[in-house]
């Protein structure tokens, strides 16, 4: 890696080794607790791809085993693709450039360590930030459609066997209105018509919800009530996971009308991937190569999120 060479006086020093570190640092700064990020494998499939567009396609599975009776025929599933849908991979750049005299400059050397710092944080916030809009953060909404073209959440998906799947809720977050989901969920058909078999691995919320999120799902006796009963969701659900993410509220989510009430139950079994092609990249550029004779520090990554299918996802938009 080049250096930025700088001095103070008659001291020449080489500093700009340690610019990697700095941006690394911020990068993968500790998460908030319950933070959910692009690179969480359980919220978002991660996936790799080598091309400039993906494409994926809804999937029908070989349905229910049937009885059969000595010598009889063995029975022939029915399994086919459909739907084929092609979602383009993005690239994200951003460049800081570096004034000559600010790489001459101990004094000046501070606010490039504090640029590229800020450069860090912002690869990651921007990262996260794509990822939910087009996932999570837009679920409602047929701007990001399954395969299917209905919205990731909606009362009126199609499966390839015909039946409509409705993964749509509308209760304000309780105790009760999580239930329904959870139930919601688990009783999803699959594809192929048959029961999905989706089990409530995790909840999703923003951060206006995490609170009552924790309370109601993770305290020991029942959240909201006066009385002593055991709580159902802590004592059945222990190990459900409880996730939430600043893109999911108002202040950074204007995609949602109803960012601050919406929450998600949602199976391992969901397709909501984050496919990568370029992983975060960052280098120094010389000022040799500048004709105005500035450096650059500069960080480039390039990937896709999108939504597979509706399969392993129940949301409520919390309206009533």
């Amino acid at each position: 890696m080049s250096v930025i060479l700088q001095s103070s006086g008659s001291v020449r020093l080489t500093t700009g080794s340690g610019l990697d570190e700095i941006f690394d640092s911020a990068f993968e700064q500790d998460r908030q607790p319950g933070e959910v990020r692009a690179d969480d494998p359980l919220f978002f499939k991660q996936d790799s791809t080598e091309w400039l567009a993906i494409q994926y396609a809804e999937s029908q599975g070989p349905g229910d085993f049937t009885e059969v009776i000595e010598d009889e025929e063995v029975p022939e599933a029915t399994v086919r693709i459909g739907n084929r849908t092609v979602a383009e991979v993005f690239d994200y750049n951003r460049d800081i450039p570096i004034p000559e005299r600010y790489q001459e400059s101990s004094v000046h050397y501070k606010t490039i360590e504090d640029w590229v710092m800020k450069l860090g944080i912002r690869a990651r916030t921007s990262r996260d930030k794509f990822a939910f809009r087009r996932s999570y953060g837009n679920a409602f909404s047929t701007d990001i459609a399954t395969p299917d073209g209905a919205a990731p959440v909606s009362n009126s998906h199609k499966t390839l066997n015909g039946d409509t799947i409705d993964n749509l809720e509308t209760g304000v977050l309780n105790a009760t209105n999580l239930e329904t989901l959870v139930r919601s969920l688990q009783l999803q058909r699959a594809q192929d018509g048959d029961l999905g078999s989706y089990f409530a691995d995790a909840v999703l919320c923003p951060r206006i919800l995490h609170p009552d999120m924790i309370e109601i799902t993770k305290s020991e006796l029942q959240a909201g009530t006066g009385n002593n009963n055991r709580n159902y969701w802590s004592y059945i659900y222990p190990g459900m996971v409880v996730g939430s993410s600043v893109f999911l509220d108002s202040t950074y989510n204007t995609l949602n009308t109803n960012a601050n009430t919406s929450y998600f139950v949602i199976s391992k079994m969901h397709s909501i991937t984050r496919a990568v092609r370029i992983p975060i990249k960052r280098e120094y550029i010389d000022p040799m190569y500048d004709r105005r004779r500035r450096a650059f520090y500069r960080a480039h990554y390039s990937e896709r999120t999108y939504v597979g299918t509706w399969g392993g996802l129940v949301g409520s938009n919390g309206t009533v």
